[in-house]
């Protein structure tokens, strides 16, 4: 059997450099066609505006004053971890997500912002392509520079092998390169899981790949233009995840443990757990990427992928997982899923927490 040997070296990228992209300063014609998807508020000096642990899903554009965002250190107390001006914007891609918010951001002076709630900002980042562009790259980078102070997110690497040895067992395979592809890997990595994504990312296909995402304009690979998806590729990269980005898999094997996938190459990986993101057919039809998992899978008429207490069989009805246990389904490959880009990338990232859970029952 050909089984796949990664590298498990990485480069992180130049954060410095990236600093202006991670806290960009709006301009006042943007923050003019933010205006009508919020309400203007005032959040006098020392007020919380999102508590670490809590579930608020708001995004602020400080419009006057300062916003401090601190987290919790080891002893209980809060640090200081930056302050935004005039023109910035609060927020991470866990709006987009069930987690809870990681910071707490309170207001340093009196200040004016603009308040949006999730629905209202997934409304103008739909609607407006520039600022949906500022924004995406912003909250992947500022993840960048969050979670490369911990590395690992305080998470435990499962790996059992010594120093300088690398598993040949993955934690995770990641089938699909697409937003929510691209958004499961760099948590997973982030989180500790040793980590392969394969099919990498979609700017790099030969031809471009074209890949329609209802409920927002345009395609995926608009989004290459300016960097946004190769970012989010060079995060999942940085934290570890190993990309293979001209790949794809043709056959899975759900009956042994670890779960096999054979690539195009001839290649197979080994995966204690998997994500299918391998998104719909792009010729209009509906129909999902999955005929290489050849019927392992619950699925419907068009092969997405049955997820939760829908999945037949499934008997823990985690969020995400498919009646196979340990195969998990996130994006438009999934029965049910909202097809659209912000909807991919909060399913990516939240599917992670219960690779996490599944991995640790496996465990015991």
């Amino acid at each position: 059997m050909n089984r796949l040997a990664v590298d498990p070296a990485c480069r992180p990228p130049d954060l410095p450099a990236l600093h202006a992209q991670a806290f960009p300063m709006l301009t006042a014609a943007q923050i003019e066609c933010a205006a009508p998807y919020g309400e203007e508020i005032f959040a006098p000096a020392g007020s919380v505006l999102l508590q670490s642990g809590g579930q608020q899903a708001a995004f602020h554009i400080l419009l006057q004053g300062s916003v401090e965002v601190l987290e919790s250190d080891a002893d209980g107390g809060m640090q200081s971890l930056l302050v935004h001006r005039d023109g910035e914007f609060t927020g991470s891609l866990d709006l987009f997500t069930d987690r809870p918010n990681a910071v707490t951001a309170r207001a340093a002076t009196d200040s004016r912002l603009l308040l949006l709630t999730r629905d209202a900002l997934a409304l103008l980042l739909q609607a407006e392509r520039p600022l949906a562009d500022i924004v995406l790259r912003a909250f992947m980078l500022r993840r960048i520079g969050y979670l490369r102070r911990r590395p690992y997110g305080g998470a435990i690497l499962r790996s059992a092998m010594g120093v300088g040895q690398v598993d040949p067992v993955l934690d995770l395979a990641v089938i699909g390169g697409g937003p929510a592809g691209l958004a499961a890997a760099a948590y997973a990595a982030s989180e500790g899981l040793h980590t392969l994504l394969i099919g990498g990312s979609l700017c790099d296909a030969e031809p471009p790949v074209a890949l329609a995402l209802p409920g927002f304009p345009g395609t995926t690979t608009g989004l290459c233009d300016d960097g946004l998806l190769r970012r989010a590729e060079a995060q999942s990269r940085h934290f570890g995840s190993h990309v293979m980005p001209r790949r794809m898999a043709t056959a899975f094997d759900s009956a042994s443990y670890p779960f096999r996938v054979w690539l195009d190459d001839g290649q197979v990986i080994e995966a204690r757990s998997l994500i299918v993101a391998t998104g719909l057919a792009e010729d209009g039809s509906g129909e999902a990427n999955t005929a290489w998992l050849d019927g392992c899978l619950d699925t419907d008429e068009l092969g997405r992928i049955h997820t939760g207490r829908a999945a037949a069989g499934s008997m823990q009805a985690r969020a995400y997982e498919s009646s196979q246990p340990g195969v998990f389904a996130a994006g438009s490959v999934r029965a049910g899923a909202v097809p659209q880009l912000l909807a991919g990338i909060g399913e990516g990232s939240a599917a992670v927490r219960f690779v996490h859970r599944f991995l640790d029952a496996s465990a015991h």
